[in-house]
């Protein structure tokens, strides 16, 4: 409380500081003043919470001081301390709406007790102005800053019909490197729920440092709670209408005001997302449910993958990756347990290899460091493509310099694979990259598309077969990957200039 004491003796001004901080250490004397009219000129400058003044002082006596800043609209309470008791000194102060007045000499007793008294007032004040509206009621809850009293609770009863005393659910949307592009959306989703139903009042506010939504619930109906509501419904209705990564999570508290303790222990259990399936909303009742399996590490796949790496071989690589996701999500295992897995199996890729130099060891530490704070698969899908490009596990080099490691291994793949109907999604989710990045870059280096690229290496076998075998052109289209005989060879006179019967007689 910020206090202004107007007194025109030395001795008692100066004594009331002091007794003040006995007092309550917490009460903060701003200013002192000599007389009325000195009083007046302070208290419009420093507008304290609490003037503490006398009557009769010279030039302006207390009262036409208080009046004077009445008539101004300057407000703040008053404690009167007079040596005269006359009734007329009483009745104008009555008038001045002040009605804390002390009679020198003071009692500490008194005193404290008035003192005490204007300090609630004060407060109460302070909630009318400011705390009893729903912004500030729900901020201070989420914030831990709300220290609600009885009389908080009467007015916002009164007004809103409930107390941040009573239960209340919240479900967390969680948006991460989609926040700011998906916020809007979301919140407008959220808001079309809370719209539709008498069920329960809501309030939405937008967590940005957490990238993440936060739906309360509140003045629910028969204490009902909304969780099934919430993931059968409204969790598929986001997913529909949002794009990934989405993480829905659900809490429910015995009391509102509890939000700033459980909103980061809901944060936590963000990371549960990698053990439940898609559209699922995470609880804190399922997940203590959950049969926990502790993790067998997989060094069988380890060596493995190590094989692999040494004999370059990307193909049984990339497959003992896939069997080891397997292995990770089979049964249930703790969140913490499945990245730690993940992040000693891919050390002990990167020590297989030698020379690394310690530039990428630390770009790949960082990467580690990342899977290891990584709430959702699209997270860790999105490291592991960039920890990949630092394994050397290219095959001995037969093409121009000029091409990259990625490209040749996108090669190995067509050659292998072109047979089969291999896309440029498929081999771009082998390699670990994106099918743009990929498209882009083969066009880059080789001048040719993709798909362009797959049709040669199809026309070339389709000449092997031709000239070496007596197939049909039925067996020859399966063999090169072409499903419709007639379209290969429509594919083929485009390539070479003549059918391919045309092209096996010329040839024999």
């Amino acid at each position: 409380m910020r206090i202004v004491i107007v007194e025109d003796e030395a001795a008692i001004r100066e004594g009331m500081v002091k007794l003040l901080h006995q007092i309550n250490p917490q009460y903060e004397v701003v200013g002192k003043a000599v007389d009325g009219q000195s009083g007046y000129e302070l208290i419009r400058s420093v507008r304290p919470d609490l003037i503490i003044v006398d009557i009769r002082m010279p030039d302006m006596n207390g009262l036409a001081m208080i009046r004077k800043l009445q008539e101004e609209q300057v407000r703040c309470k008053v404690l009167v301390i007079s040596a005269y008791s006359e009734f007329e000194y009483a009745r104008e102060a009555i008038e001045l709406g002040i009605i804390n007045y002390l009679l020198k000499p003071l009692k500490i007793a008194e005193l404290k007790k008035a003192l005490e008294k204007v300090d609630e007032e004060i407060r109460r004040d302070q909630h009318k102005e400011y705390g009893f509206s729903l912004e500030n009621i729900f901020m201070g809850c989420i914030n831990g800053q709300l220290e609600p009293d009885e009389y908080f609770h009467e007015q916002t009863l009164g007004k809103y019909g409930f107390t941040v005393q009573e239960p209340a659910e919240l479900f967390m949307v969680w948006l991460g490197k989609g926040y700011e592009q998906q916020k809007d959306r979301a919140k407008e989703l959220l808001e079309h729920v809370a719209d539709h139903t008498v069920k329960f009042a809501a309030n939405i506010r937008e967590l940005k440092g957490w990238d993440m939504l936060l739906m309360i619930l509140y003045r629910q109906h028969a204490g009902e709670s909304q969780y099934t509501y919430f993931s059968k419904s409204v969790v598929p209705m986001l997913c529909d209408n949002l794009k990934k990564p989405l993480v829905c999570v659900w809490r429910r508290m015995e009391h509102l005001l509890d939000a700033s303790k459980v909103i980061p222990e809901m944060k936590k259990e963000l990371e549960w997302n990698l053990c439940f399936p898609d559209r699922a909303l995470i609880c804190k009742r399922v997940i203590q449910k959950q049969q926990i399996v502790p993790i067998k590490y997989p060094l069988e796949l380890e060596d493995r993958a190590k094989q692999a790496l040494r004999e370059k071989n990307w193909e049984d690589l990339v497959s003992t990756y896939e069997r080891l996701y397997d292995h990770l999500v089979r049964e249930n295992h703790l969140p913490s347990q499945i990245k730690e897995s993940l992040i000693r199996f891919n050390w002990s890729l990167v020590t297989t290899q030698k020379d690394k130099k310690e530039e990428s060891e630390l770009r790949i530490q960082k990467i580690l460091q990342r899977i290891a704070s990584a709430d959702t698969w699209n997270q860790i899908e999105t490291d592991m493509k960039e920890f990949m490009t630092f394994l050397d596990y290219s095959e001995p080099k037969t093409e121009e310099p000029s091409v990259s490691d990625l490209i040749q291994r996108a090669k190995v793949l067509i050659r292998k694979y072109y047979n089969q109907g291999i896309t440029l999604e498929e081999t771009a989710r082998k390699l670990f990259v994106s099918e743009e990045y990929l498209s882009a870059q083969f066009k880059k280096e080789t001048g040719s598309t993709f798909t362009e690229t797959v049709r040669k290496y199809r026309i070339e076998k389709v000449k092997e077969l031709l000239v070496e075998t007596h197939l049909k052109m039925n067996q020859i289209a399966e063999l090169s990957g072409y499903s419709d005989p007639k379209y290969m060879s429509r594919v083929f006179k485009e390539e070479v200039g003549m059918l391919p019967t045309e092209y096996r007689k010329e040839i024999q």
